[in-house]
């Protein structure tokens, strides 16, 4: 397999906290002991490049690699685990290409605990495909969301009227809001009494500032309080429509593009994905969020949501492409759907049966 080493370049990036470990004799037991000789991966490198430890040589670890690389006196690896931990070695000698002695002289271990573990991704294993990017801020508060709204809304409202009479969709910050609704901020679908009738308030939400907020509501008035049968019943339609609604809303306010970019890892809480395509890296370091599908071989594409998290531009020769990091925010127009959840979490769990 080929593997590419790039410079790179920061351009996006949230900040991370570190715990340092400076002890060569501490590194070099948890390499060779606490993580059994686990393989390491070489940073800036695509598809990460595997360094596999053998044994404690002179004062370092000598490491097999693959012979096409070529390293410099500093040497940083990495390793994915719940927590990022990424060791810094100095090049003590190497044996024969492929072959090296690694000195340890800082281990750097993020504070932040991941959830899930990253997986590393084989050429072709897993791709993204047909990236939506906002055109501008997909928000109550943009004043061209704020237009295509009132093209959007009125168009579902027609169309639901005889099986929904009296549903409405309105922007969470509509000055038409009932007044229940513009004293509290409603996340989840919500049964209102208000005075001697029922208002059903169905939320359609965004992932903004790390967390999901509402961006407009479907209300349905009922004359009675619905069963609990009804209930869930009246949950599964609306979702629909929630569903339909909020692609409109997508394909109104973002462009399309149908280009296949290679997944560098991936985890059921994000990935990062190398951008080669021009358009994409023309467009990318000016969003904060994306949407995307994720596609495993023989599986059906997978709508996925996310946070740009960091972009990195690639150098090597006269080519530059970027590298971003995603944390999953959800599927769809909310939080993930639990077929999808399970369905990644068993994909992912199948890839990693496979290093």
């Amino acid at each position: 397999m080929e593997i590419t080493q790039y410079n790179i370049e920061t351009i996006k990036e949230s900040k991370r906290l570190w715990d340092h470990v400076n002890d060569p004799k501490v590194i070099n037991n948890l390499i060779l002991v606490k993580l059994n000789r686990q393989s390491l991966y070489l940073k800036n490198t695509i598809p990460p490049a595997e360094f596999k430890p053998t044994e404690q040589k002179e004062e370092g670890i000598e490491f097999f690699y693959n012979p096409s690389l070529k390293l410099t006196n500093k040497v940083i690896l990495y390793l994915d685990l719940t927590r990022h931990l990424e060791f810094h070695f100095n090049l003590l000698k190497e044996i024969s290409p492929g072959r090296a002695i690694l000195v340890p002289e800082l281990l750097r271990v993020s504070k932040v605990q991941r959830k899930y573990k990253r997986i590393p991704v084989k050429e072709d294993e897993v791709v993204a495909n047909n990236f939506r990017l906002s055109r501008h801020k997909i928000s109550a508060n943009n004043i061209q969301f704020q237009i295509t709204s009132k093209i959007i809304f009125p168009q579902i409202e027609e169309k639901y009227k005889e099986k929904y009479p009296g549903l409405r969709i309105l922007l969470s910050n509509a000055e038409n809001l009932p007044e229940e609704l513009k004293k509290q901020e409603v996340s989840t679908p919500t049964l209102l009494k208000i005075n001697i009738k029922f208002l059903y308030v169905f939320p359609i939400v965004v992932y903004q500032k790390e967390k999901f907020v509402p961006l407009a509501y479907i209300l349905l008035p009922l004359d009675t309080s619905p069963t609990e049968e009804q209930k869930r019943e009246l949950l599964v339609e609306l979702e629909r429509i929630a569903d339909e609604t909020y692609e409109k809303i997508i394909e109104a306010n973002t462009i399309l593009i149908k280009k296949k970019q290679r997944v560098v890892n991936i985890s059921e809480g994000g990935a990062a994905i190398e951008i080669t395509d021009d358009e994409l890296k023309s467009l990318i370091p000016y969003q904060d969020s994306i949407i995307f599908d994720l596609i495993f071989k023989l599986v059906a594409p997978i709508r996925m949501s996310g946070e740009i998290k960091y972009i990195h531009k690639l150098k090597k020769e006269n080519t530059e492409n970027l590298l971003i990091g995603i944390d999953f925010t959800g599927e769809g127009y909310t939080e993930f759907r639990k077929k999808n959840k399970d369905l990644l979490k068993n994909l992912i769990q199948k890839l990693e049966s496979k290093k």
